[in-house]
């Protein structure tokens, strides 16, 4: 009988181990706390249609205007899988594992803030809006996956059922992180005949800092130029306002314009000067003289379009009619326009391709167009910015400044041909614009 009751106790004991795991199972896939991936306060438009894929996408619009180039942020906090150009029809796109089986999606980004293997908190600043990819229109197309599989995106726990409606952000427990500002290879802005580096540290205020080229490869101490935390991006460039001296170009957050600020020799810089409105929508990229006139011009990517356009500089802190001369130049992560790399006396430009992380040289033909790229390396990806502004080495060869994802400062002395010689440690504490 004793034989007979075994199967059956057995059973019941395997039943109530199984019924006892149940909770911890389900525990391991609980739901994050999503949130709407937008700045805390913000107000989104949410969509979706009959056969989005993956099922239960939801594609998210600030408006009213252009949303190119706002921020995305985190819906919760995680591990970033992805990020960068997809190359198919998500564009540039970032992931990010939330553990437990839950993964959120981020496509058709002009460009992504954080890189792969980066742990992030909800909020925190992960890419920008954009029109990359399988697209017809800036926007952020956004999905919540549990084991690979779409489920219905939820936003402060509120699920998004379909159809249209409007969701206000409550993405507050982190501030939104800003992306390091690049560090900007400038030209002489303390007098010393020798280019200089600016970049920005802290928070709130962002101060920014210009770094004395001491013409072997290296940088001397800092000075300190105020507070620039209104300011979204800074570039260095040659000299646009006629005095023979450096200036540096700031895009503003708010009101999207661009200012020049002239370069004086003491390190500190000028009255700014404003050059309008609409500049939120263009990734810059400063430098030296690209059209033979002997001033400095500004090269600027459209987030839209990804075409790459010359503003030839003037003699007044004002740049002249813009010049379409490239296209696709979104594939790119970043994009310098800098001092005669190839010594032929004319400027040039190096960019890495975000999908490849290969360095491209441009040569400058002196008349605002580029000549045929070639290839200057592999494993560049792992910059998050490339700039140059002339000789950092005293040999009289133009040379890079790259900051590496892990706050490495290098400087890469050209050899005169298009490529560089062994890099100089500038060392780390460089990506600290957070």
């Amino acid at each position: 009988m004793t034989k007979r009751l075994l199967p059956s106790t057995l059973a019941v004991a395997a039943l109530a181990a199984t019924v006892m795991a149940l909770p911890q199972a389900a525990q391991a896939a609980e739901q994050p706390d999503f949130q709407l991936p937008a700045p805390c306060g913000e107000t989104w438009s949410a969509t979706t249609y009959s056969g989005h894929s993956p099922q239960y996408s939801v594609d998210l619009n600030h408006y009213p205007g252009d949303d190119t180039g706002r921020p995305v942020v985190a819906s919760a906090g995680g591990t970033v899988e992805v990020s960068g150009n997809s190359g198919g029809w998500a564009g540039i796109h970032v992931r990010i594992n939330h553990g437990g089986g839950w993964t959120t999606h981020y496509a058709h980004l002009s460009r992504t803030e954080i890189a792969a293997g980066s742990t992030v908190q909800a909020g925190q600043l992960i890419g920008r809006v954009g029109n990359t990819g399988n697209s017809f229109g800036a926007h952020l197309h956004f999905e919540q996956t549990l084991n690979g599989v779409g489920q219905r995106p939820v936003f402060d726990g509120v699920t998004y059922t379909g159809g249209s409606r409007t969701f206000t952000s409550a993405n507050c427990g982190a501030p939104e992180t800003p992306a390091p500002a690049p560090v900007s290879a400038v030209g002489d802005l303390t007098g010393d005949g020798k280019p200089d580096v600016l970049a920005r540290a802290g928070t709130g205020d962002k101060t920014l800092w210009v770094y004395p080229g001491l013409g072997n490869g290296h940088l001397g101490a800092r000075i300190d130029n105020g507070g620039w935390g209104s300011i979204d991006q800074v570039s260095g460039v040659g000299d646009i306002t006629g005095d023979g001296r450096a200036d540096v170009l700031a895009v503003e957050k708010s009101t999207g314009k661009l200012w020049v600020y002239p370069g004086q020799t003491n390190g500190h810089l000028g009255a700014r000067v404003d050059n309008g409105g609409g500049w939120n929508a263009m990734r810059i990229a400063g430098g030296r003289d690209l059209n033979g006139d002997g001033r400095g011009d500004l090269l600027a990517t459209e987030e839209e379009t990804g075409t790459l356009y010359l503003y030839p500089g003037q003699s007044n802190g004002h740049f002249g009619a813009r010049v379409a001369i490239g296209s696709n130049w979104d594939a790119m992560s970043t994009v310098s326009a800098t001092g005669d790399m190839n010594g032929d006396g004319k400027g040039d430009v190096m960019a890495v391709e975000e999908a490849t992380g290969k360095l491209f040289f441009y040569p400058g033909q002196g008349n605002g167009t580029l000549g045929a790229r070639v290839e200057a390396g592999s494993g560049w990806d792992v910059m998050s910015s490339v700039s140059g502004a002339g000789d950092y080495t005293g040999d009289g060869k133009a040379d890079l400044v790259a900051r590496q994802n892990n706050g490495d400062l290098w400087i890469y002395p050209g050899l005169g041909n298009g490529q560089f010689g062994a890099r100089i440690d500038n060392g780390g504490g460089w990506n600290f614009d957070s």
